[in-house]
């Protein structure tokens, strides 16, 4: 009985978490008369693509290619970054490691606006304002600390005779680490990428204000273009809606695996 009930609770759980979803891929094949309409028209009575031929006649598939460049490069970059200190946070002991670990996490306390000025700025004087480059060092700041975090557990959820035995089998402590360290921990680092690239995918203020040029912005750039004043655009924003959820969705699916165990992993106590 109890399986019973417990099958049923989930089949509501998912038809709730499901249905944005198909409202959105539904309303973005119907036309503006049956969006507007009332009462409410859930299945299209006729079958349009306009609202995707609108958004691919504005070149949407620059846009798209700009988001997963920005996206994949700022997921690269945070793992980069983060795996090294989040390692040293794991592994070693010395003075102010505490308040270090403190100290990186605070960064997270404060709403992205308030950094905005100064890394605009800091970008024009290093010259990379308006570049994918310089999108993906202003996410930095909030990705890193995250990595750093989540990583470190990781880490810390590795018995250290692993890494212990690697050194007496001869392994320098760079060896130890990407022969041994590092296959265990993937689960770990696939669940972080996966974190900064959705961050990255639907984050709108910053580029916005950092990419200026028309042939750089991403995609939610593109799609608040649909929002007016006055007016929504609701079928060319549900069309791109539609392409903007596949690619975390895709990844979300084909890491999953890994994303599920890595949660696991990194949940140890120090």
């Amino acid at each position: 009985m109890m399986r019973v009930v417990s099958y049923i609770l989930l089949t509501f759980i998912a038809i709730v978490i499901v249905f944005p979803f198909l409202w959105l891929v539904l309303t973005s094949f119907k036309t503006y008369q049956q969006i507007y309409s009332y009462p409410i028209i859930y299945l299209p009575k006729s079958w349009t693509i306009e609202h995707y031929q609108k958004i691919a006649s504005l070149d949407f598939k620059r846009y798209f290619l700009n988001s997963v460049i920005v996206g994949v490069g700022t997921m690269l970059f945070s793992l980069v970054v983060g795996i090294f200190p989040a390692y040293a946070f794991s592994r070693y002991s010395f003075r102010f490691k505490s308040e270090l670990l403190v100290s990186v996490l605070i960064f997270q306390m404060f709403p992205m606006v308030v950094f905005l000025v100064p890394i605009f700025k800091f970008l024009d004087w290093i010259k990379l304002l308006d570049t994918h480059i310089g999108l993906i060092l202003a996410y930095l700041p909030f990705t890193t600390p995250i990595t750093i975090v989540f990583l470190r557990s990781f880490f810390l959820s590795v018995p250290k005779s692993l890494e212990e035995a690697a050194l007496i089998d001869g392994c320098n402590r760079t060896r130890a680490f990407l022969r041994v360290i590092f296959p265990v921990t993937l689960p770990g680092i696939a669940a972080v990428g996966v974190y900064a690239f959705l961050f990255t995918w639907s984050e709108l203020l910053y580029s916005m204000s950092l990419l200026t040029s028309k042939r750089l912005q991403t995609i939610p750039t593109f799609l608040s273009v649909f929002v007016g004043q006055y007016q929504t655009r609701w079928g060319p924003l549900f069309a791109g809606s539609v392409f903007a959820t596949l690619p975390p969705l895709i990844v979300f699916i084909l890491l999953q695996r890994y994303f599920i165990s890595g949660l696991v992993s990194g949940a140890v106590k120090e």
